[in-house]
């Protein structure tokens, strides 16, 4: 009998990935997105980042940052800056696929990688980068009644961008880009096309 695990690697498998070319300009980077099983719920964790971060402040994002030159590939700085982060080892993490590519207001070309981690799992946070970590049930991601489309003023310019609600969360700008797209391939649908 298949597992979630082969579930979520056949749905991320179905259509392929959009790539930036690479000479496109933008700082390249990676994030994970992490995926779990608890109480019979498919859950995806994501985290705050600490106000006294350079970039994105106080902002729900999945764990990630730049690539660096030791890194053979995007997996290798998910996992890297998932360990930093978090305290996750990587060999915790299983790959099951990857999302496409998401250029950033603040010029980082951005590579989702879908993981899967063990429930329950220690975490140890950087304090002086993550805040807290949220979990969120990809159920109430792909509920039509808690994502709206918004214009929001980034950079100098107007973008719209879905905005994901979840209790005292919001989600928005390229982790809310990415979670779109993870819902869509994980439920044939996307949620702000109901909003």
């Amino acid at each position: 009998m298949p597992s979630w695990l082969d579930d979520v690697q056949g749905l991320l498998a179905r259509t392929p990935i959009g790539r930036f070319a690479a000479e496109t300009p933008g700082v390249r980077a990676a994030v994970l997105v992490p995926l779990f099983v608890d109480g019979g719920k498919l859950w995806v964790l994501l985290e705050r980042r600490s106000g006294s971060v350079q970039h994105h402040p106080g902002q729900v994002a999945f764990p990630g940052g730049v690539r660096h030159g030791e890194d053979v590939d995007e997996v290798a700085t998910a996992l890297r800056e998932t360990h930093e982060e978090l305290g996750i080892e990587p060999g915790q993490v299983m790959i099951l696929g990857h999302l496409s590519d998401v250029f950033t207001t603040s010029g980082y070309v951005v590579s989702p990688v879908v993981g899967a981690i063990p429930w329950p799992v220690s975490l140890r946070l950087a304090v002086a980068e993550v805040e807290d970590v949220i979990r969120i049930p990809v159920a109430a991601l792909a509920h039509p009644q808690l994502v709206e489309e918004r214009e929001l003023a980034l950079a100098g310019r107007t973008v719209a961008s879905p905005v994901y609600h979840y209790g005292q969360t919001q989600v928005w700008g390229a982790t809310a880009r990415i979670i779109a797209e993870l819902v869509e391939r994980l439920t044939g649908g996307s949620p702000a096309a109901g909003a």
